[in-house]
Order: C-alpha cells, then structure tokens, then sequence
C-alpha cells in the first residue's frame, strides 16, 4: 500500500513539470461558468496565426485594389487628337510609361504648335492696291511686339516706320513686318500699284516736287511722315550731343497754306522777287510732308556751327540740303542752307556718293534725275 503512494505521488510531480514545461497554466471561466485549464503558447500561436490571416487577408484586398486601380486608369488615353486603349496586363509600371510618352509627346506637340503659333503676325489686311503716289494706312497688327517694316521694291512703293504704305512707282512688290527681337516672326503684305490719275511724278521712288512737277490740291498726308520725323528726330538728338540745337521751324504744309504764303510773299515783294525764295501752292515740297526748314529761316543760318554740322550729317540720316549754294540756275531756288528734303538713307547715300563721283559737295534731284524746274 506505502508502495503505490509512492508510485502516485512520484507521478503527480512528473505531471506537474511536464506541464510548466509546455506553458503557464490559468483558469478561465467556459461558456456555461465553470472554470477550464488553458495553456498561454497555446493562444499566442492562435493569436499569431489570426493576424498572419488578417494581414494576408489586408495584402490580398490591397492587391486586388491595386489590380482595380489598374485597370480604370489605363482604359483609354488620348493623345494628338487620336485615343487608343492602354495595355493594362502589363501592370501599373507600364501604364505610367505609356501615359509618361503619351503625355511627352502631346506635351511637345503643344510646345511645338505654340510656337507656330507665337511665330506669325496677325494683320487686318494682307494684300493692297493702290495709285502711285496714294497712301494706304498701315495695316492693324493684332500682337504686341517692335514693329519693322521693309519694302522689297522701294521703286514700286514704300513704307514709313509706322507701316504706312505709299506707291512710287507702277508694279508689284511685298511690303514685310517683323518683330525686331524676332526675325522669323513675321508677316507680308502683297502690294499692286497703278498708274495714278492724279498729276504726281515718282522717281526711283522719290516723290517730285519742283517748279516743274507738282502735287494736286487733294494731296495731303496729314503732317511730316512718320519716317521723316523719325529721323529729324535722331538728328536732332545727336546734334545736340555735340552741343549743337537743330530744331525745327517749319514741317508739313497743306495746300491752302502754301497758298497764303505765296500770296502774301507776292503782296510784299511781288511774284518774280518771290517766285526766287517761295513755291507757288502745289509746288511746294513742304506739302509732301518730307520737308523741313530748321532754325531761323533766312540767310543769318548759313555758316553757324548748326549750318555746317548739317551739310556734313544730313545723309546720315537720309536728308539732303535742298537747295545747295550756286545752283539756283538748276533748282529754281537761291540757297537755302536750313531746307532739307527726306529721301531715305539708302537715296541719300547714293546722291552724296554721285556728287562726289563728278568731284561735287551736293546733288540735286534735278541733277540725278536729269530733270527741269521751272514754271511751264
């Protein structure tokens, strides 16, 4: 009896260490109250393998989002007008390279088009017919940028500053505007130009005005020409740049005033004395709007420092002097050292080049052109 005590108590104690060995041992009540023996490895193993669950479960509804997401963004694209369909089977990292060209290349397109775009000028008209001698107003440029205007036949017609267009001659020609920080932007304008029936004479597209040749009564630009008072406007800024006042009296004359003057220079000094120093209206080169008398009108300029400085620049800045000293006999009028005459300087460099040609300091547009001036 004493020997199977022994045998119990002996496995009681192997018991008990075979169950500390396995985990830490509570009492927990069962659904109907009554108290169980549970092992705490146990439920942390089960509680392990719950969230490995969850989070298989969180990775697979994260893939399948991924895998919806997919396939909505790489239904269609459109690109240049054109839409086609997106391969989606090759994942999200081959849809974003699909949509990186597709948008490179729209994007590119874009640039491309706008800068077409930014290129051209817009213009109210793009073709113009006119008479010579007629002007025709500038045409309306709808972009903001610095105008330059350039005619590609000055002999059929030509264009101030401000795109005004003026025929000189009969025939055709382009009249063009660019921005001059761009050249390539630009735009043209084709220009026929008809015999005018009015009574006005161009030659080498320099408007005639003399005793012989005069303008009719209607003509009227209005004022100096934009060119002309542009350039005025430079030479008197350098002028003064070399402490020098060049300013000017006299510009534009209509008709009607021209004719005041001369009337009232024929009640003073009578028609011959005047017909020396005074255009009859009509004859006037004042009406052109091309011509200026600086400083003081009368003989008290010739010889001041203005005088000289003037003789020796105009050119430069497409004047000549009129009506040079001791060619009256060609001009009709006795010197005139503060009347200059606008031709451009692309003419006036040719006028000074032919004077100095024949061994002369001026020449004459009579000269040039081989042409008269006297009352007819």
């Amino acid at each position: 009896m004493k020997r199977k005590n022994i045998i119990s108590f002996t496995a009681a104690i192997v018991c008990m260490f075979s169950l500390a060995s396995c985990g830490s041992v509570k009492t927990v009540p069962d659904g109907d109250g009554k108290p169980i023996v549970t092992n705490n490895s146990s439920e942390a193993s089960t509680e392990e393998q719950s969230s490995s669950s969850e989070s298989q479960e969180a990775s697979t509804t994260s893939t399948s989002d991924e895998q919806s997401d997919t396939s909505t963004t790489t239904s269609t694209v459109t690109t240049n007008d054109k839409t086609y369909i997106a391969n989606g089977n090759t994942g999200s990292s081959n849809k974003d390279d699909n949509n990186n060209n597709s948008n490179g290349d729209n994007s590119n397109g874009d640039n491309e088009n706008s800068q077409n775009s930014s290129k051209k000028i817009t213009l109210s008209y793009y073709e113009a017919e006119i008479a010579v001698g007629e002007t025709k107003m500038y045409p309306l440029v709808s972009e903001t940028i610095t105008e330059v205007w350039t005619s590609s036949d000055t002999s059929v017609a030509t264009v101030d500053t401000a795109g005004n267009i003026t025929g000189t001659g009969e025939g055709n020609c382009i009249i063009t505007v660019a921005n001059a920080h761009d050249a390539s932007q630009k735009a043209q304008v084709k220009v026929t130009v008809k015999k005018s029936s009015s009574d006005m004479t161009f030659m080498g597209g320099i408007l005639i005005v003399n005793k012989s040749y005069s303008l009719p009564r209607s003509y009227n630009p209005g004022g100096l020409t934009a060119e002309t008072s542009a350039a005025f406007y430079q030479l008197s800024q350098d002028a003064a740049a070399a402490n020098l006042n060049i300013y000017l009296s006299s510009g534009f004359r209509s008709y009607e005033y021209q004719e005041q003057i001369y009337n009232n220079n024929v009640y003073y000094y009578g028609q011959a004395a005047t017909d020396t120093f005074s255009a009859r209206p009509g004859h006037s080169e004042h009406q052109t709007g091309m011509a200026i008398d600086v400083n003081t009108i009368d003989d008290s300029f010739a010889g001041t420092s203005e005088a000289i400085w003037l003789e020796e620049h105009c050119y430069d800045y497409g004047f000549i002097i009129r009506y040079p000293k001791g060619k009256q006999w060609i001009t009709g009028y006795k010197y005139e050292p503060w009347h200059i005459r606008y031709i451009g300087k692309e003419n006036a460099l040719k006028f000074k080049n032919a004077a100095a040609a024949v061994g002369d300091r001026y020449y004459t547009l009579e000269e040039y052109f081989g042409i008269d001036s006297y009352y007819h």
